[in-house]
């Protein structure tokens, strides 16, 4: 994600849409087994620089506070891949008036640089897991995209390697969270996901995104080859692609299904618009919005190829012209996110 606490300041939707997942995680606090406690550790998979963390891991310390008593100590661990922003994320949970640390006693917050791709923990060492909008994004890009930038508008075999991609990557997942938590501990899972046809609910706003890309490539500020290494390695999963891993047994245990749910997502950025009928304060907050999450993958390698300067001079053109295909179109730009909501309990 983009650094200096850009995807902090500019991820509202991630942001309410983990709102969605809090009571699942607050009756995963109710469920969790805490006879004898000596200490819990709560995960959270995918923390980026920890804005939207803020609340999920408040509403389950307050759980198992309830059922723990003051002097048990509480562990949060926050991971994310090691090119994270980990100094905006320490810097939120010490300044910001909503963090989980504000007059906490007995709780403490570490962090873990490495895939949730991989196994982050000991065998067992983790009471309750919690992942939101993370897991679509993918370990990494099966195939290039030579059209388009966004999985879901690729062509039929370039949808099926991502499709391939992204149900080896929930197994891994999967498998390597059933190795890391307790016996009968939950995990909490907010996915973006998709419909029937696979489609996400963003893919308006990701043709802008993509049609500004080739304008530039028209005017020879991108060059082909430069174009065709830019994507954003997501896939979105239907519930059915969700759940069909649930159940099977391995050597750690299988996951139980809790709950299951699905909820659309209305975006907050819209409805600031409807409201405001600023269409500049909205186009400029999409751009920034796409910005935040599409950046590094979109520019990483021109910042590689050419020279970090470029890059940043090539961005600043490219979402300067969404922003102004985005004022042109607004509607367009309207996203309607489809989520997923999971609750699981690992079985023996």
């Amino acid at each position: 994600m983009a650094g200096g606490g850009r995807y902090n300041a500019n991820s509202q939707p991630q942001h309410v849409a983990g709102g969605d997942g809090v009571p699942l995680l607050v009756r995963a606090g109710e469920a969790v087994p805490l006879d004898r406690r000596r200490s819990v550790v709560v995960a959270d998979y995918g923390s980026s620089q920890g804005r939207n963390s803020l609340v999920p891991m408040g509403a389950a310390i307050e759980q198992l506070r309830s059922r723990l008593g003051a002097d048990v100590p509480i562990s949060i661990f926050h991971t994310d891949l090691p090119g994270n922003d980990f100094a905006a994320l320490f810097t939120t949970l010490e300044t910001d008036p909503q963090s989980y640390l504000s007059g906490a006693a007995n709780v403490f917050a570490y962090a873990a640089g490495r895939s949730f791709y991989e196994r982050l923990f000991p065998v067992e060492h983790v009471a309750i897991g919690w992942s939101s909008i993370t897991v679509h994004w993918l370990s990494s890009a099966p195939v290039p995209l030579r059209e388009h930038i966004f999985s879901p508008l690729g062509d039929v075999q370039e949808r099926a390697a991502y499709a391939a991609r992204a149900a080896e990557d929930w197994q891994r997942f999967l498998g390597h969270r059933l190795a890391e938590l307790e016996q009968d501990g939950q995990l909490v899972v907010v996915g973006s996901g998709a419909d029937e046809h696979g489609r996400s609910g963003a893919e308006g706003l990701m043709d802008l995104a993509n049609d500004a890309l080739r304008e530039m490539v028209a005017e020879n500020a991108l060059s082909r080859d430069e174009y065709e290494q830019m994507l954003v390695p997501t896939y979105y999963r239907t519930l059915g692609e969700f759940i069909v891993p649930l159940g099977k047994r391995t050597a750690a245990g299988s996951f139980e299904l809790e709950e299951c749910s699905e909820t659309d997502l209305a975006d907050p950025l819209w409805a600031s618009y409807e409201q405001s009928g600023d269409i500049l304060a909205y186009a400029a907050g999409v751009a920034e919005f796409l910005r935040a999450f599409s950046e590094p993958s979109l520019f990483g390698a021109i910042a590689t190829e050419r020279s970090p300067q470029a890059a940043a001079k090539l961005a600043d053109e490219f979402y300067g012209r969404v922003r102004e295909a985005v004022a042109k179109q607004p509607a367009k730009a309207r996203c309607n996110w489809r989520l997923v909501l999971l609750r699981l309990a690992k079985r023996s």
